[in-house]
């Protein structure tokens, strides 16, 4: 409050030195200083560019609800379970038979230099009373450098595993999307969304292409002979 009545005094302070300068100037030359502060009132015009402004606003938003029937009409949509394609088909196996390889040898990695560093640290426990202040100092100096390291290589393997996941992903991706344009193809489909990141809640059951990506995933060419099994039946 104080330095927003200090503000408005400021203001008003800079208001009265304007009107006392104004009003010896209209006592002296009164006709040759009045011109010049007629130009100044040239501002005004100023806000006149702005008017057209939000006349350019209007048109812009009915031009948004006038495209979307067109978006809507004529064409067909479906959608995919991503994960279920990932944990059903031989490359999404592999996928994750391959990080959680890697993941394992990590761990027992990180196993081991924990096992080294307990032992150290019982060690020091045990015989404390045995050994000499030397031997107890230099044993410390390596526990303390044994879990600064181990501190580290929790971090790189940490690393390591983010770094392949995302490497996997993109693989995999690149593998799976070709395929899911084929068979939306196959299906005259225009859209496919990936049903767990679309936010979709309810769809029908009938536009789900999952079993068909596994399947060409899976088995190549094959499902191209799935149409075969009416032949058997005349």
């Amino acid at each position: 409050m104080r330095l927003l009545a200090i503000t408005l005094a400021s203001s008003i302070t800079l208001v009265a030195s304007h009107t006392y300068a104004q009003a010896p100037a209209g006592q002296a030359p009164a006709p040759a200083t009045q011109k010049p502060p007629a130009p100044a009132t040239q501002k005004p015009p100023a806000p006149a560019p702005a008017a057209p402004a939000p006349a350019t606003q209007k048109p812009a938003a009915p031009a948004v609800p006038a495209t979307m029937p067109k978006f809507q009409d004529g064409f067909k949509y479906a959608y995919v379970n991503m994960a279920l394609i990932a944990a059903q088909s031989n490359d999404g196996r592999a996928a994750a038979e391959k990080l959680k390889g890697f993941q394992d040898q990590k761990t027992r990695e990180l196993q081991d230099k924990q096992k080294t560093l307990q032992a150290a640290q019982q060690k020091l426990e045990s015989g404390g009373s045995v050994l000499s202040e030397g031997a107890r100092t230099q044993l410390q100096s390596d526990i303390d450098r044994q879990q600064r390291d181990l501190q580290r290589l929790t971090e790189d393997a940490q690393q390591d595993v983010q770094n392949l996941a995302q490497q996997v992903e993109e693989d995999f991706t690149r593998k799976v999307l070709p395929i899911v344009g084929k068979v939306a193809q196959d299906k005259q489909v225009h859209f496919v969304f990936n049903a767990q990141q679309s936010g979709l809640i309810w769809a029908e059951p009938g536009m789900d292409l999952t079993s068909e990506v596994i399947a060409a995933m899976n088995g190549g060419a094959k499902p191209a002979a799935a149409p075969t099994p009416p032949a058997p039946g005349k």
